[in-house]
């Protein structure tokens, strides 16, 4: 290098003719130039070079983009130790995948436009900036600079599965070639097959240009348009044109005193260099990928896990790069020997932040999420909600309407990660001998035992269970959350009654018979939201309350409209809940009131018995006359029920549709007596039903 003229791209950086450098440094010198300006005037030339090529890059190494970009090994090692800042198109370097598991296509826009040359041979023109050559301030003066513009258009897909990721990236670069041969149509959009355009619809594109846009192309069909502008934005004389190509010759070629000497560095050191910050970018967009993950979002003891490696991580990158920054220049001085860029390395890889160390971790982690989403997603889809800690439960179980709770609880992720300090620690103190041997505790890890896996799978298989048994139950919460538990490995249920927390490994006892209900919180597991239907009911029987109070007055007609579904011989009204399964529900009655279930086909229009509930093979009711007392109806059968203590206000309904019983109960507090169980087949979803007065008796029933 210290005889030889050096060839670079521009990467963005302001070059022109006489400029000086520091190769050491890959630093411009700006605002000296060797020359003057006369003596840059006299042997300045100028040549056209126009011309402009497309390619297609397909990976996203490092390695990839340099060669994109024409960057050689060593310059590639100061852009990655951070000696170069980069500008216009080539920030490209810097735009890296988020995730593993993302397709990633980058068409490439070459043009160029002119090239410039200093032509004066050396030793035959006067030098000046001489006091800072003598310095040792630069090494080399730009004599040839080649003027264009590259555009980079880098399309992403969305995270996909590792078994499609091959397929999609196929796909994705046989689309992207056809950009710079697609058509627009007169209203301007893009001409592609139907399969084309569903893979194109779900691209991103981020563009990276040393072309002034009036708009950044951010989708597929942005970037034709934008793609086939290009040719027209340099302008005819090029004046926006930038330095693509550099040439700079060693100082000592122009002045003798400047004896400062660059020394080569060996390029398989450059790879390993290489090497091992592509290895640190792909840990990082491993962590970024499970931290991104919809369902470690949402438990804050892993997904704070990852982000604290994320952050570490990428503390000890930028501690990699600064070193690199401070040993490049001095090995090129040969002040230090490449032993000491081989130290970063060898340092590297025997420190907790080895590949093999922080990948172990990773794999864990990947596994220990897999686990977590073969149980979460069981109750995906249902009305089952994630709370992030136990403040948040806390809300949620004490909220008024909820009598129970069932929680299904992960316990065993961990809030402290040794790995995690252990990095921590090496950071602040480097050279202590404590961390370097350290390797991430995977084999005490909660899923390494297949009896702890076995089991918190059949506890989210039960979770699951209730959550369709009591879907339809307006009392019951269901939640997800992780709280540590030393008691339980891998997962529980907590079960909260009134808000508080009754047991912690729930098992849900089924009361053998429907006489054995004593306990109402027992039925509220089955509590049913329901609403009387307007469209069936009687007109002599009046709605409020947001059709939750019906009242029959004598007298008092209501002018509902007109519908086949209304009931016209009888003050009755069914409810909109059409009814299969276990169900409760409850209502306070007053007066002459008929309570049971009925099938959708009862008549609506006779003002005989076939329409009225409880007298035909459609309906089955409980019913309250105050002077008659209590009876069963079913099919015009008649059945009394005694009952020891009348006059209660508030009743409740039980039903077991599988089982085929139809159970009531006097309700009073927190206790429910049983009064009555009607036994039969069910064929059909059946729904609420009631008789609300009769003739000059009136009666009101409200839905509670």
């Amino acid at each position: 290098m210290s005889s030889d003229i050096m060839i670079m791209p521009g990467l963005g950086r302001p070059f022109t003719l006489g400029m000086l450098y520091d190769a050491r440094k890959e630093k411009l010198i700006p605002g000296f130039s060797l020359f003057g300006d006369e003596t840059l005037q006299q042997y300045q030339s100028s040549n056209a070079q126009r011309s402009s090529e497309f390619q297609i890059v397909a990976s996203d190494s490092t390695e990839s983009k340099s060669s994109a970009m024409d960057i050689e090994a060593s310059l590639g090692v100061s852009f990655l130790g951070g000696l170069v800042e980069v500008g216009g198109s080539a920030k490209y370097l810097n735009n890296n995948k988020k995730y593993q598991n993302q397709s990633r296509v980058t068409l490439k826009y070459k043009s160029t436009t002119i090239y410039k040359q200093f032509t004066a041979p050396p030793g035959t023109v006067k030098v000046q900036e001489t006091a800072i050559t003598e310095k040792g301030l630069a090494t080399h003066v730009v004599t040839s600079i080649l003027y264009g513009a590259n555009a980079f258009f880098v399309f992403d897909s969305d995270k996909v599965e590792d078994t499609n990721l091959q397929d999609i990236q196929g796909k994705m670069e046989a689309v992207i070639k056809k950009i710079p041969t697609i058509s627009i149509e007169g209203s301007g959009s893009v001409q592609l097959t139907g399969e084309e355009k569903s893979l194109a619809s779900n691209l991103s594109c981020k563009f990276h240009g040393d072309f002034l846009l009036e708009s950044l192309p951010t989708t597929f069909e942005d970037a034709v348009k934008t793609y086939q502008t290009l040719p027209t934005l340099l302008g005819d004389d090029s004046a926006d044109a930038v330095p693509m190509k550099v040439w700079l010759v060693p100082l000592n070629k122009f002045y003798s005193k400047s004896q400062l000497l660059v020394r080569e560095i060996n390029v398989s050191k450059v790879r390993r260099i290489h090497t091992t910050l592509e290895e640190l970018h792909a840990l990082k967009r491993r962590a970024n990928e499970a931290m991104d993950d919809k369902l470690v979002q949402r438990i804050p003891l892993i997904h704070d896990k990852i982000s604290e490696f994320q952050q570490i991580f990428q503390d000890y990158i930028l501690t990699v790069q600064k070193k690199i920054a401070e040993k490049l220049p001095l090995v090129r001085a040969g002040t230090e020997s490449e032993q000491s860029l081989q130290k970063i390395i060898d340092d590297r890889e025997k420190s907790p932040f080895s590949n093999e160390k922080a990948s172990a971790w990773l794999d864990a982690i990947e596994r220990e999420i897999a686990h977590l989403k073969s149980c979460a997603g069981m109750v995906e889809g249902t009305q089952a909600k994630f709370v992030p800690n136990q403040t948040e439960l806390d809300k949620e179980v004490l909220a008024e309407k909820v009598k129970h709770a069932l929680c299904f609880v992960f316990t065993s992720l961990e809030c402290i990660d040794p790995y995690l300090k252990v990095l921590s620690d090496y950071l602040e103190s480097p050279d202590s001998k404590d961390a370097t041997d350290v390797m991430p505790s995977i084999q005490d890890m909660w899923f390494h035992s297949t009896e702890v896996v076995r089991k918190m799978k059949q506890t989210a298989k039960t979770f699951f269970d209730h959550v369709n048994d009591f879907k339809k139950s307006r009392n019951v919460g269901f939640f997800v959350t992780a709280l540590e538990n030393g008691t339980f490995q891998g997962a529980t249920i907590y079960h909260y009654k009134e808000g508080i927390l009754a047991t912690q490994d729930f098992t849900f006892t089924h009361i053998p018979s429907v006489q054995g209900y004593t306990g109402r919180s027992d039925l509220l597991w089955y509590a049913c939201d329901l609403t009387f239907d307007r469209n069936t009911i009687n007109n002599w029987v009046s709605l409020s309350d947001n059709d939750t109070f019906a009242l029959s007055e004598v007298g008092k007609r209501q002018n509902y409209p007109k519908h086949p579904e209304r009931f016209l011989g009888y003050n009755q009204v069914l409810c909109n809940e059409g009814l299969m399964g276990k169900h409760y529900w409850e209502v306070e009655w007053n007066g002459y009131v008929d309570v049971g279930i009925a099938y959708i086909s009862i008549p609506r229009k006779e003002a005989d018995f076939p329409s009225a509930i409880g007298y035909n093979t459609y309906s089955w009711i409980f019913r309250s006359y105050p002077k008659n007392g209590y009876l069963e109806l079913h099919n015009k059968k008649e059945t009394h029920v005694r009952v020891t203590t009348p006059g209660f206000k508030r009743l409740g309904v039980f039903l077991d549709w599988r089982g085929g019983s139809l159970s009531f109960y006097a309700v009073s507090s927190n206790e429910v007596r049983h009064l009555h169980t009607i036994k039969t087949k069910f064929t059909e979803p059946v729904y609420p039903a009631f008789g609300i007065g009769i003739g000059d008796y009136h009666g009101s029933l409200r839905l509670v």
